[in-house]
C-alpha cells in the first residue's frame, strides 16, 4: 500500500467514525445528514492529495464506483464515484439515505415529491421541488425515500465522494419514476435473502 493509500484509508476511516457518531446520536435526519455532508465536503476538499487520478481508473462508459470503506453487514458504504459527461439517471428512490460531495466537475441533482397516493401499482406522478449542485466545495444530502435525479453538467467528468446508509452491494430495491408517462419501474433489491 502506498503512503497516499495509507493516508487516504486513515482519513476515510476517521470520517466514517465521525459520521457514525452523528447518525448514532441523531438518526438519519435532515439535520444530521447536513452535518455529515459538511464533513464529507471537507474530506473531498483534500482532492488530489488523497484521491490522485492515477489511483482510480476512469470508467469505460457512464460511471464507476471505487470502494473506499465498505462496512460489513448493514454498515455504511463510502465510495469515490466517477461519472462521465452525459451520464444521467431518471428520478429514483433508492430507499436509503445518501450524502455526496464534489471533488471535481459538476453534477446537478433534482429532487422530487410524489404527488399521487401510491395506490396504483406501476403508476406515479412526481413534481420537482428543488435542486442541488455537487461540485468542489458543494455537496448534497438526502434522507431515506427521497426521490432524486442526477446528471453531469458540462463536458468534464465528475469526481465525487458518496456515503450511503448501506453498501451498494446491499442496496434495497430502487424505484425509478418516469414523469412523462406517470409510470414506475422497480429494480430488485441487492440485499441477500438472509438479511432481508
Amino acid at each position: 500500500m502506498t503512503d497516499t493509500a495509507t493516508v487516504r484509508r486513515e482519513a476515510c476511516e476517521g470520517f466514517m467514525r465521525q459520521a457514525h457518531a452523528i447518525i448514532d446520536a441523531e438518526g438519519a435526519t435532515d439535520a444530521a445528514l447536513l452535518k455529515v455532508k459538511a464533513l464529507l465536503v471537507d474530506l473531498a476538499a483534500r482532492n488530489e492529495s488523497l484521491f490522485p487520478p492515477a489511483d482510480f481508473p476512469m470508467p469505460e462508459a457512464q460511471g464507476r464506483n471505487h470502494p473506499l470503506v465498505v462496512e460489513d453487514n448493514d454498515g455504511f458504504g463510502l465510495y469515490l464515484t466517477i461519472a462521465l459527461a452525459g451520464k444521467e439517471a431518471a428520478p429514483h428512490d433508492h430507499a436509503i439515505w445518501c450524502v455526496n460531495a464534489g471533488i471535481s466537475g459538476r453534477e446537478l441533482h433534482r429532487f422530487y415529491r410524489r404527488t399521487d397516493d401510491g395506490s396504483r401499482e406501476g403508476y406515479a406522478t412526481v413534481e420537482e421541488i428543488g435542486q442541488s449542485l455537487v461540485a468542489p466545495g458543494l455537496g448534497m444530502a438526502m434522507t431515506d425515500h427521497a426521490i432524486h435525479a442526477n446528471e453531469v453538467v458540462g463536458t468534464e467528468p465528475v469526481w465525487a465522494l458518496a456515503l450511503y446508509g448501506y453498501a451498494l452491494a446491499r442496496f434495497p430495491a430502487v424505484t425509478f419514476f418516469h414523469p412523462a408517462f406517470s409510470s414506475t419501474r422497480t429494480m430488485p433489491s441487492r440485499r441477500p435473502m438472509a438479511v432481508v
